[in-house]
């Protein structure tokens, strides 16, 4: 039996047992092969595939999982009445077989053991499946013939060939005005003249003469004024002409043609659809909404075309509506118009889901019963609805946020986030803090915590960048589309919407407050959305300042306490009443009473002799008047009086008044004593700036050192060049009764010299863990080293080991600078008297010697003038001599003892011998020992020296002397020796001397200027015994 079509036969077979419908598979498809097998496990299952497939037949047993196949037939009946529906059961009974015929069954298979019950099924479904097709063969044959009827009624008229009428039908005859009897045998062009010259003469005499049939359409002019379609067939007897009044299909045609002009350019999306759901009419707004073609939309049903891009709900809700609004036809044949069905749906358009405000209204056309739906996009009008209603809901939800005062900073701000969130319907939501080019997370508020505060990134690693560079909202929903593809957010994070601002604290550029998402966003960011996020900004921006202040506030109290705790001041607030509120450590320290003892109790550092003074600084600063710096004294626990310097304020309430007074207590004691030692010093100096002598600075220094400073062991050592050591001056009485004697510093055995020539103090807390002890067993524990410049040093120790203060150190060095200024004032006055003697002593020598041999030569030169004797010429040369000798002598001592600088290694055997010539030896002999050294010294100036050595030891040793020059044995330096008569141990200390002579022609000036070179080498000379009994003279190089 497959030959009752090409098409095969699709069954819907539904059974909850699986067995069983694999047995009917197998015995329906053995049986016929044409036959496709669908199945259905439940009757909801089967009614969708009813509705979305092509179905020939449904078979079904009675007991399903979730209803009755009587059930199920209701269901589908209400789709499709003409469907086969077979029940095919075991369950057979006249209760059954009725409510089969109720429910619109078509068949009723019972399944009975006597019988090959599959190969009736199979019958079955083959008949109903044949019949229904011829049923509906024959539907579409009586349509073509009922369209044929429909033709009769046109206007008819036939002519022959000589255009004469022949017929012409009822229809025809009342359009044209005419009596049918009357027209017949007229000809055509004459009884209607004003169709000649037309078309429709043109298209008359075309058909005739061709033989082929023709149609088309015409409008006749006046008097007849309408529209008609006309269909010519020719024949050999003339032409039959069908002519129909087309007037009103054509003004209807146009209206369509300008409906459907309007609906194809209409954005709002159009179908017709029929009782089945299947379209019977889209415009190009569906077209492009469902991305299909308009033909290839046409005859399919609209639910199976959208149900991919709808929710389950969605669909139920209009497969609900469209058979609600067919049934308001039933009610009063869709004529009205008032049962417009109105719904909203959400459809998938391409990648993103649009919404859509549809309406349904009914109408009839003809017998078939459709549905108009017409479908608007209201996303937009829907998202700004949407995002008003959440923007009302978030304002809420802030001001709920805003107001909860029991909530820290950081959970504020991550609630506020999370508004922030829900509102523009991004994931992630972050207040980030921009320093230069470092983004630092403030708060954060994700789903999965991928992201923490304190996490740092580079500012151009964020899209927040932008919004940094423009200053500005920045937003994007989809970041390929914005071109952010390549930027390192997308590709490190893959971020696809994003929306931020700026946040601006205190006036200062802060940092970014942002959202964003993995996903893209169907649509951009809208006016509201960004004022929100400007809103929330606005108040993320007071949170953050308030959080600042209070910061600042704690810090600042925090610091204030910190202050008030580690000031060494005495910090204290007093009530109205005198009571100790605030007692901070200084004044613990300063006062000895403890925080516990004093707070709550009357101010206890007040002594009696001073609560009047109190009571008047209390009530002054209570009238809210200021103290500053006044002197006050107060006392300890101790009872130990202080010296003070006391500042008060008066602390205010909000409302003006004064509650209670905050005083500050500066400890001056130890600055007075201070202002008292340095007056005592100042005293000292001026005691010291008249002392004559090294002795009576010492003595007024060391008793200042006692007086003053408390210094008990103090000495004062002055440098003797002589003997190259600090010698002492002048020590205390306790450092007399300490030492006995106090020591003498050389170099390399001392401290004391080792600070002498580093000229820099030294204060040693602890001597016995010192390392730059020379003396481990001294009983001094603790000592000051002052240098005194090139004079000497000043000291001081204690016995039992103290630290010196600063203080203590300043004020020892103040008096030691001072003592070096006496000193140098002691030398510098000495230096002055020496050199005033020394220049009475060269003025009183000037004026004898040179008037000695002045007189001389003047006398003798009368003499020879009165007696022209030239012997006297002798005396007059000689006393020239004597004066040219005094002048040499005289410019040398005026050069004086100015110190060599520029020296040169001298060997004392060639610049004796060389001197030895510049003298008149007479019978003298020289001798220069082989050990004689080589010195640092002017050559010019040691010829002098030992010119004047040789001379002095020819003019008093005689001609004949013998003159030795030679090295030290035992220390560096040369001596100067002769055998002549010598000098007495009485006069060796006058030598040196300016003047001093023995010799009769002498100057007296040769030893000194030896003395006056010797020491301008930095040199020591002296005097004694020669080896054979004459003068030796000793010049010591390494003093």
């Amino acid at each position: 039996m497959a030959g009752i079509s090409d098409t095969p036969i699709r069954v819907l077979y539904v059974n909850t047992d699986e067995d069983f419908t694999e047995l009917v598979q197998t015995k329906l498809c053995q049986a016929d092969a044409d036959i496709e097998f669908i199945h259905a496990t439940n009757a909801r299952t089967a009614v969708e595939t009813v509705s979305a497939e092509r179905i020939d037949c449904v078979v079904t047993a009675y007991s399903l999982a979730d209803e009755t196949g009587i059930d199920l037939t209701e269901s589908i009946r209400q789709q499709d009445e003409d469907l086969p529906i077979v029940l095919f059961t075991g369950q057979g009974s006249e209760e059954v077989a009725s409510e089969s015929t109720r429910a619109g069954i078509t068949d009723y298979i019972t399944i009975r053991t006597d019988r090959d019950n599959f190969e009736l099924l199979v019958h079955r479904i083959q008949t109903l499946v044949q019949a229904a097709r011829e049923r509906r063969a024959a539907e579409r044959i009586n349509n073509r013939f009922q369209r044929t009827l429909e033709r009769t009624a046109d206007a008819i008229y036939a002519v022959d060939t000589e255009w004469r009428i022949e017929y012409m039908n009822e229809q025809m005859a009342d359009r044209v005005g005419r009596d049918p009897e009357t027209v017949v045998g007229t000809v055509l062009w004459e009884e209607f003249p004003t169709i000649t010259g037309t078309k429709l003469e043109e298209q008359y005499r075309t058909a005739m003469e061709t033989g082929e049939p023709i149609s088309f359409e015409q409008y006749l002019e006046e008097p007849f004024d309408y529209w008609v379609k006309v269909r010519a067939f020719p024949d050999e007897d003339g032409l039959t002409v069908f002519s129909r009044e087309i007037t009103d299909e054509r003004e209807r045609q146009q209206e369509l043609e300008r409906n459907e002009a309007i609906l194809q350019k209409i954005h709002d999306v159009v179908f017709v659809i029929n009782e089945d759901g299947r379209i019977q009419f889209a415009n190009s707004a569906a077209a492009r909404v469902l991305e299909r073609s308009r033909e290839s939309l046409e005859e399919e049903r609209l639910s199976g075309i959208v149900s991919s891009r709808v929710s389950d709900s969605d669909a139920r809700e209009f497969k609900s509506a469209v058979t609600e609004t067919l049934q308001e036809i039933d009610g009063d044949g869709g004529v009205t118009g008032l049962y417009d069905f109105d719904l909203q749906l959400g459809l998938r358009v391409g990648t993103k889901r649009r919404v859509f405000d549809v309406r349904l209204t009914p109408f009839q056309s003809t017998m078939n019963r459709q549905v108009l739906v017409v479908a608007r996009d209201v996303t937009e009008q829907s998202q700004a609805r949407n995002q008003l209603k959440r923007e009302r809901d978030a304002l809420r939800e802030l001001q709920t946020v805003m107001a909860d005062s029991e909530l820290s900073t950081d959970d504020r701000l991550t609630e506020l986030l999370e508004v922030g969130c829900q509102t523009t319907g991004l994931e992630i939501g972050i207040i980030s803090k921009i320093e230069g080019d470092k983004y630092t997370v403030r708060s954060v508020h994700t789903p999965d915590g991928s992201i923490e505060t304190g996490d740092r990134f580079d500012l151009e690693s964020t899209y927040c960048e932008e919004v940094v560079a423009q200053d500005s909202v920045c937003a994007f929903s989809d970041a390929v589309s914005a071109g952010k593809s390549s930027h390192p957010a997308y590709q490190q994070f893959e971020l696809e919407s994003y929306l931020g601002v700026p946040l601006v604290v205190d006036g200062n550029r802060y940092g970014t407050l942002n959202f964003s998402s993995p996903t893209t966003r169907e649509s951009e960011f809208g006016t509201l959305e960004r004022t929100f996020v400007e809103l929330l900004a606005e108040l993320v921006s007071s949170e953050l300042s308030r959080d600042r202040s209070r910061t600042e506030l704690e810090q600042t109290n925090q610091r204030l306490e910190s202050l008030i705790e580690a000031a060494p001041l005495t910090i204290m607030e007093i009530d109205r009443d005198g009571e100790v509120l605030l007692w901070n450590r200084g004044a613990e320290q300063m006062f000895g009473w403890s925080r516990e003892e004093v707070v709550g109790e009357f101010n206890p550092i007040v002594p009696k002799e001073g609560q009047s003074e109190f009571k008047q600084h209390r009530q002054q600063a209570l009238r809210g008047e200021r103290i500053r710096g006044k002197e006050i004294q107060r006392q300890t626990k101790d009872g130990e009086r202080l010296d003070l310097l006391l500042s008060v304020a008066p602390i205010t309430e909000a409302g003006g008044e004064v509650t209670s007074i905050i005083a500050v207590l500066d400890d001056t004691t130890e600055q007075k004593r201070l202002e008292n030692q340095l007056r005592a010093l100042q005293e000292t100096a001026q005691q010291l700036s008249v002392a004559r002598s090294r002795e009576e600075i010492g003595d007024i220094a060391v008793e200042a050192a006692v007086d003053v400073l408390g210094f008990d062991i103090t000495g004062i050592w002055r440098y003797d060049d002589r003997e190259n050591a600090l010698v002492p001056i002048t020590e205390t009485t306790a450092a007399r009764e300490l030492f006995s004697e106090s020591p003498r510093f050389t170099p390399g055995d001392s401290l004391a010299w080792e600070v002498f020539e580093s000229r820099e103090i030294h204060v040693c807390d602890d001597v016995e863990t010192s390392s730059s002890v020379y003396n481990p067993n001294t009983q001094i524990k603790s000592e000051i080293y002052v240098p005194l410049g090139d004079h000497g040093l000043i000291s001081t120790g204690s016995t039992v080991g103290q630290r010196y203060s600063e203080t203590e150190v300043d004020l020892f060095r103040i008096l030691g600078a001072t003592v070096e200024a006496a000193l140098a004032r002691a030398d510098r006055e000495e230096e002055l008297r020496r050199q005033n003697e020394r220049l009475n002593e060269f003025a009183s020598v000037v004026a004898h010697d040179l008037r000695n041999p002045l007189t001389i030569a003047s006398g003798f030169l009368e003499v020879v003038k009165e007696t022209d004797d030239p012997t006297h010429y002798e005396k007059i040369e000689s006393a020239h001599s004597r004066i040219e000798r005094l002048i040499d002598d005289l410019l040398t001592l005026a050069r004086g003892e100015t110190l060599i600088e520029d020296t040169e290694q001298i060997n004392l055997t060639d610049i004796a011998t060389e001197a030895w010539g510049y003298v008149d030896t007479s019978q003298a002999t020289l001798t220069v020992c082989d050990q004689a050294p080589v010195v640092a010294g002017n050559a010019g100036r040691l010829t002098q020296l030992f010119e004047n050595l040789f001379r002095n030891a020819v003019e008093h040793g005689g001609t004949d002397v013998t003159i030795t020059v030679g090295g030290l044995d035992d220390r560096e330096g040369f001596y100067v020796e002769d055998d002549g008569q010598g000098i007495s141990p009485e006069r060796r200390e006058d030598v040196f001397e300016h003047g001093v002579t023995s010799n009769k022609g002498g100057t007296g000036f040769g030893l000194s200027i030896v003395a006056d070179i010797a020491r301008a080498h930095g040199w020591t000379v002296s005097v004694a015994e020669g080896t054979d009994g004459g003068a030796r003279f000793v010049f010591e190089t390494d003093s």
